[in-house]
Formats: structure tokens, C-alpha cells, sequence
């Protein structure tokens, strides 16, 4: 009988072998297939090797309690090199209510030569797919994998490839390599990726740069491998995450394999244009092209004699257009050389096509090797593919108009009616002043044009009435529509409408004459009021400065003037902004006042060899205005030049509100020399008849470089420890009750390659022995000393090193690191103690001071080794002569085993091991 079994169960271990023949690659997919209930069809496509055992029956679980079915396959044929067959496993499935689910299938048969994974024939194939089911989410299904993984690999050639992942629902897609797994949770034996560091897989790229690599590309998909050096069979796993509103909804796993082989043959190289966008309703249209390669561009050595004839076709594109509008490739028909491929894609786009995510076109390219060429010893057919992507995006909305209400300060906005489907909302945006702006791919409005949104209504309104708006100001706007989910998108920025509500009179100029934290001072100018509002009448004016642009806040600083224009001193322009604004007056009676305008606000942002600056203000008028967009900068060095020259103009529409003051080639910055800088701004109230252009200076602001040398790093001491001992016992003598300290000083370096700029010191620490600052930490931080105490200390063992710091921040490298153990480590304890309960040695304490231990672990045994006492914990034990239950011990000789624990300076030395023997005596 045990013959028998043995016999049985070698051969069920031979069955499993065989069995273990099979399965290249594999990926599960999910989609619903009712609109009101929780059914949906569960798709698992696998691979497998013709040379192994045929499909088998598959597994497939539902993720919830123990919910599976046994599947039978249904074979879909043999890929172009009939080396491989596609088999089928399709069921469909009720789900019991909402949640999300890990759907998997389970197979033994992993066929048994992959290289990267060890006894692959012993690993079965598991792969599993997440899905999140919630009435929210309507029709969706999982992702499908449109593109079968079995594009074989040459060593020395880049390896492209991609699962051409398609969404229904338009939803966002990313992708992450994962680990090939056996069994849920389980990953196949001693897994590694194809560039794992300790094998030889992956050597150099194939341009011969190195190190080569393996990844995938986490918005395409692309799976590249540059540049495989060993043939083989290669497994790698990967996720497509699938995403709604920043929300993980799902995941579908797919598990592959790359054959990679040594002959002589070199893929086609596949030409495609740069990614793109184009507005619904074109029609899109682009060349492709592939050509066969005879010889590796950095490796002569590296030829194929014969060149072999190219293929090229589409092998993914966008299928949500209506039936007649999805993208089309086309073959030419021109008489081409061997080895040479061109085509064309065209798509005629339309509304429903516009999505948030762009559309991925996978093109792929495969030489076809004569089969009778003798140095091929098998016909390997290799490929490119590459991946491009392509963005749909709704139309600008049309006919926008702009019409002032001077009666109510308002604007009414008017716009032609929207007619894209699933047109959603309408964003308006406003700016002060026009700002030419031309999107191309770009949607929605960007902040570089300094656009700000105002409001956002329904997509079906055609109108918009912006009111409470600032008299003498021109007001622009644009506006452009999102569309609903699942695909989202958004649309152009429409055309520019503006709209000027007139004042009476302007303020023209509030600019830094002087800069001073004490005498600052600001000229102000205005226009003169509209003759007809103040005619026959003695016209003067009231000037008012404030903090703000509130007009309540501000204070009269000049009455009954007559001019348009003053200087206001004694301000400080070095670090306040200040608001003014201007009322007019006719025969006494004020008639009108202006908005309010600010003096120039400069920011500056020192780098480690260039300057930044940035300016802005808040006025009528604007300063990033495309009339007059040039502002010029004004440098001086203190010092060497104490004259401001012009150094530099800026476009803001090119480049906004800033500058980088980079030097030049013949003059950099320098270190440690200050420079100073006000900005010239020209503006416009972008309106015929009002002066223009509006010319303000900034106040001047100051910087040096940013010091990025740290100083030299110091010379540091330690005071060693010096032990108490007895001179004629030798025994330690310290005070137990003792904290103990450490006394560190330190000399400062210097050297050319740092700075003498010192601030103060860190202070680093640890305990035991360290080799560098990673392993200490700081405790502390100090100014210009050279010294430092650290105590409150239970053990002087440790080590110690400190970093000089300047002004800046900048932080030296590490002194050198001093260390010291604790030299005279002691514990003992005494031969008898009485515990009879009369005060004295009463209980088991050490002798003396237990100089530097944290703990001990006690262990104490009768004269026949029973165990009558233990204890782990605090160095003073105070052992009252009770056993382990309480009882108490009779007098006798007892013998203990001692484990103390000490404060040492390399852990390998904290412990020690003590024995001998103890009276008892009550």
C-alpha cells in the first residue's frame, strides 16, 4: 500500500509538471453588460506556447466570499509566427451589491523556462483585476487591452511595446509594473525585474550609452526595454489604474512575456509625428512612416546583411466616434524601396470626440525576414512601436460682445448659443486692459494672461452682466466651456471683448521719485475733468494718500490745488506701498474723484548666480498691456557705480511681470557685491484719447547672490572622562547619584573653497560609535562659541562632531567625529543580605556605585539548579528573599547568573555575564 502511494504521488508530481507548460502571458478585463442590475462579463485572454500541453480549464474568482467558477477555454487562434495561440475564457457574473471587487484567475501552467523567475515550471499563473462597482459610476467597465503582448525582442535592440489600453468612459489611465504573482498576495519565486542590478540582463542601451534600462512609461503605457542583453524568456507584470475625479476606480492586470532572442536581424525603425491636439470638427491628418535598419547606429559591428520588408498599420486608436468617423489608416500605394513603409492617419473629429485625457494612436512596424535566409536560425520577426498622443478639444465659443452701462458701472456680456453636447459650464474670466492671446493647444484661459475668473454659469446661457465695476477702466474678458464627465474636456478661450467704462478725469502716474525709509518721495499726476462738466467754473483738486485702495481710509494731504501734478515727500518708499487718488472741485464743490492707484510693488529673489525679480501694482490702468508690453531695468552696483544704468528691457507678454538678472558673459554677477535695481513700467488705460503711455518707476530694492559656500568645517575636542578610583582597592569611587557630562571644544578652519562667514555651530550626537553625521542626531545649536557642555548625561560613552553655519544657512560638512567609551564600567554584588524585616540589609542591592550599567537580568537557583528567582529590569534589583511565587526562601547558599547591561560605546559591548554565589540569612 505505501509502495502504492509513493507511486501515486510521483506521478501526480509528473502531471504537474507537464501541466506547467504553458502560459506566456495573460490579462482580465471586465464589462457591465446591464444597465439596472450588478451583471457583467468577466474576459480572461491568455497566451500560451504551442510547444506545451493544449488550454486547460481556469479558475476564475469573483472576490467575495468564496464565489468561483471552472471555466472552459475557447481557443481565438495563433499569432502571425504560430509559436503562440490565443485562448479564451469568457463568463458572465451578478455581483451582490455595490463595493469594489479583486477579480482573479488561477491556472497552474506557467510555462517552465522564464528566465527571471526561479523554477517557473513549480509557480502557477495568477493574475487579478480590481473594479470598483457604485451607481454613480453608470456603464463603466474596466479598460480593455487592445494590443496582444507578443512582440518578440532582439539582445542589443530597444524593446517597445504597449497593451493599447482603450476606456469607454474616457476616464484617465496610468500604469505601474507590479510583481508576476503564483497565488493572491503571493509573488512567483525569487522574482526580477529584467534590469535587476545583480544579473546580466541588461547591460547598455541601444545607442551603446549606459546603464540600460527597463520601465514603463506611467501615461502611455509604453513598455520599454533598452536594451535587452541576454536571449531568454522574460515575465513582467503591469497595472492599468483606472482613474474618475482623482479616484482610483480600478485596475486590470495583464502578465507577459518577452522572448528574447541572439540573431542575426535588426528591427525597423518607425517614424511618427510629435504629439498634438486639434479642435472638434477638423479633420486630423499625419504621416507615418517606417524603414528597416541594416546596422546599429553606435555599433558598426552590429549589422544585418539582407534588408527585409516592412509592414505598418495601426494597431490602437480612439473608437468613440460614431459609426464612420473613427480614425482610418491608409497604406500608400507609391512604389517604395525595400525595407520602406509609409501611410497616413486621418480622423474626421466632431462634439463628441472632446475629452479631458488625450487619445493614443499605437502604431507598430515589423520586418518580414525571407524564411530561407541561412543566418537566421529561426525567423524572428522584430518591431517598433511607438505611441502618439493626440488631444481633442472643444471649440472656442463664439460671437462674445461687451457692451458698458455707464448709468450702473456694469458690462453686459452676449455670446452666441454653445452647441456641442455635453457642454456643461460656461468659466468667465476678466482682466484691466487687453491682452493679446492666441491658444493653440492650450485650454481654458492661463495665468500667465492674467485673466482672473469672475463667475461661471450654465452652458445654455448666452449672457453675463458683470457689475459694481471702478469707472475709467477698461475691462476685457474671455470665456470658455467644460464639458461633463465621464471624458470631461475643455474648449478654447474664446476671442477678447472689451469694454471701457468712462470717468471724469485719471489718475496718470504714481511713481517712486526717490527711494528712503525716511525721505521717500512719490510724483502723482492726473488729467484735467471733461471741459463740459466743469465749464465757467474755478476747477481745483484734492489729493488723498492711503494704505489701501479704500477711498474712506485715505488722508488729505493737498488742498485747492490747481496743477495736475506734485511730489509727496518724506515717505518711506523703501517698504510701504501707498495708494492715491485725487477729487475735483468746481467753484468748491466736489464734482468727482478718481480710482484709486498704487505706486509699483518690486519683489526680489536672490539666487545662487542670478537675481529675480518681479513686479505688479494695483491701478486704473494696466502695466501688462500689449500697446506699450516693453518695461525696462535699471541697475546700479554699491560701491563700484552708484548710477543707475539701463541694463535690460522685458516683453511682458513673452515673459510676465519678471526678470532674471543672469549678468553677462563679460560681467556675471559677483559675490558679496550689492545691486540694486528699479523697474520703468509702461501702461495704458487701452483707451483712445487718454495719454498713454503711462511711464511709473518702482522704488529701488537691494540683493546680493545668494551665498550657497558653506564655511570650512571645524576641529573638535573632547575632554576625556577620568575615573574615580580608590588607590588601594582599584574600586570606583564615583557617586552613584552623579550626572554625568561631556565637555567638547573647537577650533575654526579655513581654505579657499569656503567661507569665513560663520554664525554659529550644530552640535550632532549619538550614543554609540558613528561613522557619520547620518548616524547621529542634532541636539543642538549654538552662536559664535567654541564650546559646548553636554550633560544631564547618564554614561559618557558616545560620539560627537559639529558643522559651522553662516548667515545664509549654509552648513559645512562635518568636523571631524571624537568618541569616547565609558572606561570604567562596574557591577557587583555583595556574598549575603538578611531579610528579616530589621531594616537593615534587608534586601539584595549591588556594592558600591553600579558605575555606568542601565539594567540587569537576574537568574537565581537553589543547590539542586531549580530556579527559585528571577528578575529583568532597574540595576538596583532590591530582591527581598522571595522565590518566584511569593514564598520565602529559607537562609541557604543560593547561586545567581547575572546578565548587566551597560552604556558602551559599540553595542557588541553592553553586555556581561557575572555568576556566583549568595547567603542567605534571616
Amino acid at each position: 500500500m505505501r509502495y502504492f502511494l509513493l507511486l501515486l504521488i510521483a506521478f501526480s508530481f509528473s502531471i504537474s509538471t507537464v501541466q506547467a507548460t504553458h502560459i506566456r502571458a495573460g490579462d482580465l478585463t471586465i464589462r457591465r453588460i446591464s444597465e439596472t442590475g450588478l451583471t457583467y462579463e468577466v474576459i480572461v485572454v491568455l497566451y500560451l506556447d504551442v510547444t506545451g500541453i493544449s488550454a486547460q480549464k481556469g479558475f476564475i474568482s469573483f472576490g467575495y466570499d468564496n464565489a468561483e467558477e471552472e471555466v472552459d477555454p475557447i481557443s481565438l487562434g495563433l499569432t502571425e509566427d504560430k509559436a503562440t495561440e490565443v485562448i479564451l475564457y469568457k463568463t458572465t457574473h451578478t455581483f451582490p451589491s455595490s463595493g469594489s471587487y479583486k477579480v482573479s484567475y488561477f491556472e497552474m501552467n506557467r510555462n517552465p523556462t522564464v528566465t527571471n523567475i526561479d523554477t517557473p515550471g513549480q509557480n502557477s499563473f495568477y493574475i487579478e483585476s480590481e473594479f470598483l462597482i457604485n451607481p454613480i459610476l453608470g456603464m463603466n467597465s474596466s479598460p480593455t487591452l487592445l494590443i496582444p503582448p507578443v512582440l518578440q525582442a532582439r539582445i542589443g535592440q530597444k524593446y517597445t511595446i504597449n497593451a493599447g489600453a482603450y476606456d469607454a468612459q474616457g476616464d484617465s489611465l496610468s500604469y505601474r509594473l507590479t510583481l508576476c504573482k503564483q497565488q493572491k498576495d503571493v509573488p512567483v519565486t525569487n522574482y526580477r525585474f529584467p534590469d535587476d542590478p545583480n544579473e546580466n540582463w541588461t547591460k547598455e542601451r541601444e545607442d551603446c550609452s549606459i546603464p540600460g534600462d527597463f520601465m514603463i512609461d506611467p501615461n502611455t503605457g509604453d513598455i520599454v526595454w533598452d536594451a535587452p542583453n541576454e536571449p531568454g524568456e522574460y515575465n513582467v507584470a503591469f497595472y492599468v489604474d483606472e482613474w474618475r475625479g482623482g479616484v482610483r476606480i480600478g485596475s486590470v492586470n495583464r502578465d507577459m512575456q518577452i522572448i528574447v532572442k541572439d540573431v542575426l536581424n535588426l528591427r525597423p525603425n518607425l517614424s511618427i509625428p510629435m504629439d498634438t491636439c486639434i479642435v472638434a470638427g477638423n479633420i486630423l491628418q499625419a504621416p507615418i512612416s517606417a524603414q528597416d535598419i541594416s546596422e546599429r547606429v553606435c555599433a558598426s559591428g552590429d549589422r544585418d546583411p539582407s534588408i527585409d520588408s516592412v509592414s505598418l498599420s495601426m494597431v490602437a486608436g480612439p473608437v468613440i466616434s460614431p459609426p464612420g468617423k473613427n480614425p482610418v489608416f491608409n497604406l500608400s500605394t507609391a512604389a517604395l524601396p525595400i525595407g520602406q513603409a509609409e501611410g497616413s492617419v486621418q480622423w474626421e473629429t466632431n462634439c463628441l470626440d472632446i475629452r479631458e485625457e488625450p487619445y493614443q494612436f499605437i502604431f507598430q512596424a515589423l520586418d518580414h525576414p525571407e524564411p530561407n535566409r541561412p543566418e537566421l536560425n529561426a525567423s524572428l520577426q522584430l518591431g517598433d512601436m511607438k505611441t502618439w498622443k493626440v488631444k481633442v478639444l472643444g471649440p472656442a465659443p463664439q460671437g462674445i460682445t461687451a457692451t458698458p452701462d455707464q448709468s450702473n458701472n456694469s458690462i453686459t456680456l452676449n455670446w452666441d448659443n454653445y452647441t456641442c453636447d455635453r457642454a456643461e459650464t460656461i468659466h468667465i474670466y476678466r482682466r484691466r486692459g487687453s491682452y493679446n492671446f492666441e491658444p493653440v493647444c492650450e485650454t481654458g484661459v492661463p495665468d500667465f494672461t492674467g485673466y482672473e475668473k469672475i463667475a461661471e454659469v450654465d452652458a445654455t446661457d448666452t449672457s453675463y452682466m458683470d457689475e459694481n465695476l471702478d469707472r475709467g477702466t477698461n475691462y476685457c474678458y474671455r470665456i470658455y466651456v467644460t464639458f461633463g464627465g465621464p471624458q470631461g474636456g475643455e474648449s478654447l478661450a474664446s476671442a477678447e471683448a472689451c469694454a471701457f467704462i468712462p470717468d471724469v478725469f485719471y489718475m496718470t502716474q504714481v511713481s517712486v521719485m526717490e527711494t528712503s525709509n525716511t525721505n521717500g518721495s512719490i510724483q502723482v499726476s492726473w488729467t484735467q475733468p471733461e471741459a463740459s462738466l466743469v465749464e465757467n467754473q474755478v476747477v481745483t483738486y484734492e489729493v488723498f494718500r492711503g494704505l489701501n485702495d479704500n477711498l474712506l481710509d485715505g488722508e488729505s494731504i493737498l488742498q485747492n490745488t490747481t496743477d495736475t501734478t506734485f511730489i509727496d515727500s518724506g515717505l518711506d518708499t523703501e517698504n510701504q506701498t501707498y495708494y492715491y487718488w485725487a477729487t475735483v472741485y468746481g467753484n468748491g464743490t466736489p464734482l468727482d474723484t478718481t480710482q484709486a492707484a498704487s505706486t509699483v510693488g518690486v519683489q526680489v529673489q536672490p539666487l545662487e548666480k542670478e537675481i529675480s525679480l518681479n513686479w505688479f501694482s494695483d491701478t486704473p490702468w494696466s502695466i501688462s498691456t500689449t500697446r506699450f508690453p516693453i518695461h525696462y531695468i535699471y541697475r546700479k552696483e554699491i560701491g563700484k557705480d552708484d548710477q543707475f544704468l539701463l541694463i535690460d528691457s522685458v516683453d511682458i507678454t513673452q515673459n510676465g511681470l519678471w526678470y532674471l538678472d543672469e549678468g553677462s558673459e563679460d560681467h556675471p554677477l559677483e559675490d558679496k557685491v550689492t545691486y540694486c535695481y528699479k523697474i520703468l513700467t509702461q501702461g495704458s488705460y487701452d483707451f483712445d484719447g487718454l495719454p498713454e503711455p503711462l511711464l511709473n518707476y518702482s522704488p529701488e530694492i537691494c540683493s546680493t547672490l545668494l551665498d550657497t559656500i558653506a564655511p570650512c568645517p571645524p576641529v573638535l575636542s573632547l575632554l576625556p572622562y577620568e575615573c574615580k578610583v580608590d588607590q588601594e582597592t582599584y574600586l570606583p569611587t564615583d557617586d552613584c547619584k552623579e550626572i554625568f557630562k561631556n565637555s567638547l571644544t573647537w577650533e575654526d578652519s579655513t581654505g579657499d573653497s569656503c567661507e569665513e562667514d560663520i554664525q554659529g555651530y550644530n552640535i550632532y550626537y549619538s550614543s554609540h560609535r558613528a561613522e557619520s553625521k547620518d548616524d547621529m542626531e542634532r541636539i543642538a545649536s549654538v552662536g559664535k562659541v567654541n564650546r559646548f557642555i553636554h550633560d544631564n548625561l547618564s554614561a559618557v560613552a558616545g560620539s560627537y562632531a559639529i558643522t559651522a553655519v553662516d548667515e545664509q544657512g549654509n552648513e559645512s560638512a562635518i568636523s571631524n567625529i571624537v568618541m569616547q567609551d565609558n572606561p570604567c564600567t562596574y557591577y557587583e554584588l555583595p556574598n549575603a543580605f538578611t531579610p528579616n524585616g530589621d531594616g537593615i540589609n534587608d534586601v539584595l542591592i549591588p556594592l558600591r556605585c553600579p558605575l555606568f550599567a542601565k539594567a540587569v537580568v537576574l537568574t537565581v537557583t537553589n543547590r539542586w539548579g531549580e530556579v527559585v528567582y528571577e528578575y529583568s529590569g532597574d540595576i538596583n534589583i532590591e530582591w527581598d528573599g522571595k522565590d518566584v511565587n511569593g514564598t520565602d526562601l529559607p537562609s541557604a547558599t543560593y547561586y545567581y547568573h547575572i546578565k548587566v547591561h551597560y552604556y558602551r560605546l559599540d553595542p557588541g559591548d553592553e553586555e556581561e555575564d557575572i555568576k556566583g554565589w549568595i547567603q542567605l540569612m534571616r
